[in-house]
């Protein structure tokens, strides 16, 4: 299952890439995300493994990120792995203007279980919208004056 997002930030390339690289930042635009463990490699650069810890509706749950591409402050690629699912993201940002970006978010869904195989392409608006809400929270963070 794929699908890709773009949202217009009114920020500089420089100004928006310091704020989605800091980890601290990220539990701002993700609520849900409480904790960051890094398992191996050096945090938010290319071959690193961090562990990511998830409240939601009382129940924790956790994610393996691996940073497959950094290049600095253009894209940001990672892949997020648990029983379920592959899940990797693409994350570039283009300047549009001295104080203009386009951030597109481009994901990729692969289900590792039949339950998942057979309902994830129905609940595809779901991941969506979670994923909209997520840069729409971005984008308020990193546009706030």
């Amino acid at each position: 299952m794929k699908f890709s997002l773009e949202l217009p930030l009114h920020k500089s390339r420089a100004d928006v890439w310091q704020t989605f690289d800091n980890t601290e930042n990220t539990k701002i635009w993700q609520p849900t995300l409480v904790k960051v463990e890094t398992v191996n490699g050096t945090q938010r650069q290319p071959g690193a493994v961090s562990k990511l810890t998830f409240e939601e509706g009382g129940r924790e749950f956790d994610l393996m990120e691996r940073v497959t591409h950094r290049a600095e402050p253009e894209r940001f690629d990672v892949v997020y792995e648990n029983n379920f699912a592959d899940n990797s993201v693409k994350n570039t940002f283009t300047a549009t203007g001295d104080h203009e970006t386009l951030w597109k978010v481009e994901v990729e869904y692969k289900f590792k279980t039949f339950l998942m195989k057979v309902v994830g392409p129905f609940v595809k608006k779901n991941f969506i919208k979670r994923t909209e809400k997520e840069m729409e929270r971005f984008k308020e963070l990193v546009e706030k004056p």
